[in-house]
């Protein structure tokens, strides 16, 4: 393979190791919000608790009725988040080992285009 095609692959490769890795961060912001959608969730959770606990008689019906609406509605968030989060994760773990296939690639042409120069520069020299 010439020097420029050789060449031309590893920066084939840089420009894809630069995208998967944007790609990853993106994907590395989005597990963060998740994160910060299960921490707002559970303060609303809290705050909408003791709301019921502070304007209604623990021995009055409407109070379990609304906490029970309170829970139903915070396990749905919830299992909603957790779905998102579970499936960024599954993409993390795609990105990652596209990222580090890429790099190899990148890594052995590298060597190629490094091998063949100095090939080129020791060639007639005797050796």
């Amino acid at each position: 393979m010439s020097y420029a095609g050789i060449l031309a692959t590893v920066n084939l490769y840089k420009s894809e190791k630069n995208q998967l890795t944007s790609d990853l961060s993106d994907i590395l912001m989005n597990i963060t919000d998740a994160s910060k959608k299960t921490a707002d969730l559970t303060a609303q959770e809290t705050e909408k608790k003791s709301y019921v606990r502070e304007n209604y008689d623990k021995e009055d019906t409407e109070y379990q009725v609304q906490m029970d609406e309170i829970n139903a509605e915070f396990e749905d968030q919830l299992s909603q988040v957790n779905a998102w989060e579970s499936e960024l994760e599954q993409q993390k773990q795609a990105k990652e080992t596209q990222v580090q296939m890429t790099s190899s690639y990148l890594d052995s042409f590298t060597e190629v285009l490094k091998n063949n120069v100095k090939k080129d520069f020791t060639y007639g020299q005797g050796k």
